[in-house]
């Protein structure tokens, strides 16, 4: 049965929609986590990545089909090739800016992102742990400064300079219950949140009665990202991670 181009282009598009649905899945239910993408700036990356791949396929199939056309096949085998180049390309860029670890530094959470954390650092690490960044999700651990007040300065002059911090250097990761009483310093009172976001103290009320039960109460503590700061909601008596929530830890 022969079909016409608009036939051709609707096959295109919906062959299309669907390895991006497949993709949106891989891509925001694993590697970014909400509200993970509201701290990196992902979702306009990748919308626009699928408006561009989801579009132009097809659109470029209407053009070209032609029945008629002895090289039709040929046409049609480069467009999906190109295609498919391409969104792989893009779907690479997002895999290697993914969030790997939360770590906690001082007196915050810190998002790294794959693309810090370079073969040349991995190899420093001592810690079996850290040689490898995550594939899947992201990993809660901290980071503790080191001993040497050298090596302190080099991090900070490096910060300053607009280079790597304590978080983007995995030689000085530690599991994160090993700064259980440096995390226990800054946790914040859960209504000290009600001052940054005025708008949503109904969010944050609901947040205090959701975690009740839990006998010495849950507290946050401030999450720095690339596009936007969230806020970690922790128990006190643990320091474990409850969750991660799109509100304004600070002004």
């Amino acid at each position: 049965m022969k079909i016409n181009r608009f036939q051709a282009f609707g096959f295109h598009l919906l062959g299309s929609v669907v390895v991006a649905l497949f993709s949106s899945a891989l891509v925001f239910l694993v590697w970014y986590r909400w509200p993970l993408p509201v701290a990196t700036g992902v979702t306009e990356i990748f919308i626009l990545l699928l408006a561009v791949d989801v579009v132009i396929g097809p659109c470029i199939t209407l053009i070209v089909f032609n029945t008629a056309k002895k090289e039709l096949k040929r046409d049609l085998a480069m467009i999906l090739l190109l295609q498919i180049c391409a969104f792989l390309y893009g779907l690479h860029a997002v895999f290697g800016a993914r969030p790997v670890y939360l770590v906690f530094n001082a007196d915050r959470f810190d998002l790294v992102y794959a693309n810090d954390l370079s073969e040349e650092k991995l190899r420093k690490v001592i810690d079996p742990q850290f040689r490898s960044v995550p594939l899947l999700g992201t990993e809660v651990i901290a980071a503790r400064a080191p001993d040497s007040g050298k090596e302190r300065n080099d991090i900070l002059f490096s910060a300053v300079a607009g280079g790597d911090d304590l978080p983007q250097l995995p030689q000085y990761y530690v599991r994160y219950a090993q700064l259980k009483g440096d995390v226990q310093k800054h946790i914040h009172p859960l209504q000290e949140l009600k001052s940054f976001n005025y708008e949503q103290t109904a969010a944050i009320d609901a947040l205090g009665s959701k975690y009740a039960s839990i006998q010495d109460g849950i507290g946050f503590v401030p999450l720095r990202g690339k596009a936007k700061d969230l806020t970690v909601i922790v128990r006190r008596d643990s320091v474990e991670v409850l969750e991660v929530k799109d509100l304004r830890p600070w002004n």
